[in-house]
């Protein structure tokens, strides 16, 4: 079966087969950048028994020669043009993040890497071909999280591109496994469903798991890449980075720079330069966009003004409410305010709920160089040196690491791993939570020690339902980060104003957004 091609890479692929002077390697090196030619011809790969496992395109080019990939080229009739160059770019930097990541990593070998950051744009073209009118909503579905993709897809064509992929698929086995682990926690309905029992770190489960992470923080790199006001992007990748790449923040910069520069690079060689001059510009700003925390709602803004004038005075923080209620973009607003006087300081967070006792020392304190196999490594508090730490969500963290963590910022001085001299810090808090800690506290579910040494000013952040008054201008500012269109029928706003004032929203903006990504692909389609 063929698969929709890039017009611009089948052009530039015959260009080089047409020339006797290029090798083999690289005619083969520049075949993977097309998602079609490469899945399609993992495809014709895997009838062989004896090759079946192959993810190298360059293995495959030279078992079939440059006679049976211009063969291969030739039998291409689905053409994608210049109007869907934007998944070429997509597909691309995907792929190059993957293989950034594994760099340093090491989780797979460098072309199961890279096909892993291919896989969602695989999938992609896989509806493309069996929806026609998926086409429509193609630079949509790019913008979005996985869950909101199976959502969209199930409500609009009763399949996803997890289902399709998992059906096309045939080898090799590892991804076989991933795109079924992917069925798992991706259910029909949108909703996430992560396990919390982790395969051993030596079976084939784990590695299955571990190029789904790829996937998943390869894509969110692409994502806030091409659209820098994608925040949640950003955010996830970095998450994903730290968390399960064991990748500083500070290296990041350096790591995405890398994959802009063979971004800039594969363009030259398929000889769309314009494209990449164009979109670096843009990419450049991934890191500079930045709202702040709006309401409209008069309780909310009295409070936030005590939060405000508390943090500004030296105080900790403890914002908690609901998931989804919009704690990081206020805490973040609390650093970015003018009368900080360490908004010019560093600012940096950690997930508390991805904390094990095994990655608590490595992410708090980090290791000296040479340690551990590990350049010098800096943790979180030598990082965050007279500035700002956000833990995020920390009443997810276990009470005994609570406990160990009273005593370090008590003692305000910390060991990295493998020294024997302490460092001394010095740092302030921003702390989220979905409960109130000193309830949790009072309730023996919560550590008083960690309570009483962060003294934290309390603010609750209300959930979307008890400030109806800011779900309109939240909304706008979905519709235009995500470019969603909705503005121009008086009929969707009509609709949204009666969900605005209606629906109850129990995750809260992951509700809303899913809600507009919906009508947003279904006025496409029908457009």
């Amino acid at each position: 079966m063929n698969y929709p091609v890039f017009e611009h890479v089948i052009t530039g692929l015959r260009s080089l087969i047409d020339n006797e002077n290029e090798p083999l390697s690289k005619i083969a090196d520049l075949l993977k950048y097309d998602p079609g030619i490469y899945f399609s011809l993992l495809q014709k790969n895997s009838a062989s028994e004896k090759t079946r496992d192959i993810t190298s395109i360059n293995q495959i080019a030279n078992l079939i020669g440059a006679g049976g990939i211009e063969s291969h080229i030739l039998e291409q009739d689905l053409f994608l043009s210049n109007e869907h160059l934007l998944l070429w770019i997509y597909s691309t930097l995907s792929a190059e993040t993957a293989l950034a990541l594994n760099h340093y990593a090491e989780v797979a070998q460098d072309d199961e890497a890279f096909l892993a950051g291919m896989i969602t744009p695989i999938a992609i073209l896989l509806m493309l071909e069996a929806e026609p009118r998926y086409k429509k909503i193609v630079d949509l579905i790019i913008r979005i999280p996985t869950a909101d993709k199976v959502f969209v897809e199930e409500k609009l064509f009763k399949t996803n591109h997890i289902e399709k992929l998992a059906s096309a698929l045939t080898s090799p086995k590892v991804f076989k496994d991933a795109i079924s682990l992917m069925s798992n926690i991706f259910a029909k309905d949108g909703t996430r469903l992560d396990s919390k029992q982790q395969p051993g770190k030596f079976s084939v489960a784990y590695k299955s798991l571990q190029l789904l992470q790829l996937l998943e923080a390869s894509e969110a790199a692409a994502q806030m890449l091409i659209f820098p006001d994608l925040i949640d992007a950003r955010e996830k990748f970095t998450e994903m980075s730290k968390r399960h790449f064991r990748i500083a923040e500070h290296e990041m910069e350096e790591l995405l720079a890398d994959v802009l520069d063979k971004f800039e690079y594969i363009c030259s060689q398929f000889n769309v330069s314009e494209i990449s001059s164009q979109f670096i510009a843009k990419a450049s700003e991934y890191h500079s966009s930045f709202r702040t925390f709006s309401t409209n709602s008069e309780p909310l803004k009295k409070s936030m003004a005590e939060a405000i004038a508390a943090h500004n005075s030296g105080r900790n923080i403890l914002i908690h409410g609901e998931n989804g209620t919009g704690k990081r973009l206020f805490a973040i607003s609390l650093y970015r305010h003018a009368d900080n006087p360490l908004h010019s300081s560093p600012y940096v967070s950690m997930h508390c709920g991805h904390l094990d006792a095994d990655s608590m020392d490595i992410e708090l304190f980090g290791a000296r160089g040479g340690f551990m196999k590990l350049e010098k490594h800096k943790g979180l508090f030598e990082l965050a040196a007279n500035g700002t730490i956000l833990l995020k969500q920390i009443d997810r963290m276990p009470v005994e690491m609570q406990e160990r963590l009273a005593e370090i910022i008590s003692k305000g001085e910390f060991f990295r791993i493998g020294d024997t001299e302490p460092i001394k810090f010095r740092t302030k808090f921003i702390i989220t939570s979905r409960k109130n800690i000193s309830e949790e506290a009072r309730a023996n579910n919560f550590s008083k020690k960690l309570l009483a040494v962060l003294n934290p000013f309390e603010f609750y952040l209300l959930p979307l339902r008890e400030r109806r008054q800011d779900l309109e201008f939240i909304g706008q500012g979905i519709i235009g980060k995500y470019d969603l269109n909705l503005g121009d029928s008086e009929a969707i706003r009509m609709g949204l104003n009666e969900y605005y004032e209606t629906y109850e929203f129990p995750n809260n903006l992951p509700d809303l957004k899913r809600l507009l990504f919906y009508i947003s692909a279904r006025q496409r389609l029908n457009s």
